[in-house]
């Protein structure tokens, strides 16, 4: 079996999720919004189980620098949906819920 590419196998993912990212900006409601970005989380719930498989010794420096890379991509997701959720006007219990989700997660 040939060894995993890790540079193209991000590389592959952040191409995903910056698609996913501009689908959420670009839904017409917060609606689609939400459901684009349940997908999104869906997506980083897979990367996040691979991560989790990878752990090992020898893949410390990768498995430590990818979770930073999906937790920085778990806050521009909850930021692109408080920008939407702004946009569109929601009650801003939503938008304060949603700011909450997007500090759990650092920034990148």
């Amino acid at each position: 079996m040939q060894n995993l590419n890790t540079m193209k196998f991000v590389s592959n993912a952040i191409e995903e999720l910056t698609k996913y990212n501009e689908a959420i900006a670009a839904a017409e409601t917060f609606e689609n919004a939400l459901n684009v970005a349940r997908k999104m989380m869906g997506y980083l719930d897979g990367l996040t189980t691979f991560l989790n498989t990878m752990i090992y010794a020898e893949n410390n420096d990768f498995t430590g620098e990818f979770g930073e890379v999906l937790d920085g991509w778990m806050h521009k997701m909850y930021q692109s949906l408080v920008n939407k959720a702004t946009e569109s006007n929601q009650d801003k219990d939503v938008v304060w819920k949603l700011l909450v989700k997007r500090d759990e997660y650092t920034a990148m």
